[in-house]
């Protein structure tokens, strides 16, 4: 029943998506980050659903008129560039026949981000696309953060099935990403009841976060606590509310929570901190050996032989920046961090650009929302393998898209000035 009704849905949008493309490219970004086929258990399954509306939505990109092409690959030239270099990398790849395969899957989601912000002419589509996004991410927040009260915090909270989300880890970095999105949805939400739900999904999120014991997670979110308590003007306010929330969320978590949060300062009695020294030196060491790096899925016994201190120990990367460095080198650890810095760039000129005008308090505010979430990806991050994740980039395509929007209106502002003179 679960699938017929889900294929249902998603057949029926189809032709609606062709006609307004932007909706196909919300539908796409839904199937990408919240994974709905992933709760069913027949022929839904494993249907190509996010092949089906990427097709339909660049056919439909290339049939409307509302579109910004130019100035979109414009703003997203970083991230091409680095997808070029992925694809050089991948020529010269350590294991040249997987590591094609997942550049076609990197450059599939890259696509369909360029497709999105040439679709995002208006701001209302932007808050249609952070809507979508935040709680796509948030629904499993809000459902992990049920299963931890009810369990008392005994067991981890995971993500979906086949998913860039579905280890723990994962999942609690992602989540302490949302959050700030989620502040933004509070204040952009019109509807009483609907700020309360999102109020209470960002709070079930936040114990979700406790509820995978993930030490990546809370350095993620005591980083972005630390940012925002600097940003603030009532710092002792925000202070005391971050203090008691983390008091009263903490006082849910069991004793094997804390063991685990203890390994921090004891990383070198922990087999899985060890693990990760023990990736980020064989991926510096390709990375010093090969300009090109190891390519994609580089992580193999022969390869770790050659590269690793301890050979026997064969793990991902568990690091953004290590990731990249392994998997593309020095250069594409370079232009990594790179496209962090533009996207932190574009929000702070989005920043000052609409805090000129009343109108534009929204768009600043989830310009500053998404660098807070930048906080919590740069420090959790850097212990999970998520630098290829679709969300982190939905939030750079909103980025540049409130960028573009508020320079529109500020030249437009200027030029009315201007004849009324």
């Amino acid at each position: 029943m679960r699938d017929i009704l889900l294929t249902l849905i998603l057949v029926g949008l189809l032709p609606i998506s062709f006609k307004r493309p932007y909706i196909g490219a919300l539908i796409f970004a839904l199937i990408s980050l919240a994974n709905p086929h992933r709760m069913t258990w027949g022929f839904a399954y494993s249907m190509p659903w996010a092949m089906a509306y990427a097709g339909v939505t660049i056919l439909g990109l290339l049939a409307t008129q509302e579109r910004q092409i130019a100035d979109s690959i414009k703003r997203y030239s970083p991230v091409l560039l680095y997808l070029a270099w992925m694809a050089v990398t991948s020529i010269f790849a350590l294991e040249p026949g997987e590591a094609r395969a997942r550049w076609i899957e990197v450059a599939k989601v890259h696509t369909m981000c360029l497709v999105t912000l040439a679709l995002l002419t208006d701001w209302n589509k932007v808050r249609l696309l952070v809507w979508v996004c935040s709680c796509s991410v948030g629904f499993y927040g809000l459902k992990g953060g049920v299963f931890t009260l009810m369990s008392g915090g005994q067991f981890l909270v995971w993500g979906p099935l086949d998913s860039a989300i579905q280890d723990n880890n994962h999942l609690a970095v992602g989540l302490v990403m949302t959050l700030p999105m989620m502040y933004w949805l509070y204040t952009d939400a019109k509807k009483r009841w609907l700020r309360w739900l999102i109020a209470f999904s960002a709070l079930m999120s936040a114990v979700s976060v406790f509820g995978s014991h993930s030490r990546s997670a809370f350095l993620g979110i005591a980083a972005m606590s630390f940012f925002l308590l600097m940003k603030s003007q009532h710092k002792f306010a925000v202070g005391i509310v971050t203090v008691l929330t983390a008091i009263g969320l903490a006082s849910f978590m069991p004793q094997d929570y804390w063991d685990r949060m203890q390994t921090i300062k004891t990383y070198e009695e922990d087999a899985s901190a060890l693990g990760r020294i023990n990736s980020w030196t064989a991926g510096f060491n390709v990375a010093n050996d090969r300009i090109t790096g190891a390519g994609f899925q580089w992580y193999t016994p022969r390869n770790f032989a050659r590269y690793a201190p301890r050979p026997e120990a064969v793990h991902a990367s568990h690091s953004i920046y290590f990731q990249a460095l392994g998997e593309h080198g020095w250069p594409g650890l370079v232009m990594f961090i790179w496209i962090w810095a533009v996207v932190w760039l574009n929000c702070r000129r989005a920043i000052r650009r609409a805090e000129q005008n009343n109108e534009g308090r929204s768009k600043a505010l989830l310009a500053r929302m998404i660098q807070v979430s930048l906080i919590g990806y740069a420090v959790g991050g850097a212990f999970v393998n998520i630098g290829n994740w679709d969300f982190i980039y939905y939030l750079a395509v909103s980025a540049f898209a409130a960028a573009r929007l508020v320079a529109d209106a500020s030249t437009l502002t200027k030029f009315k000035l201007a004849v009324a003179q």
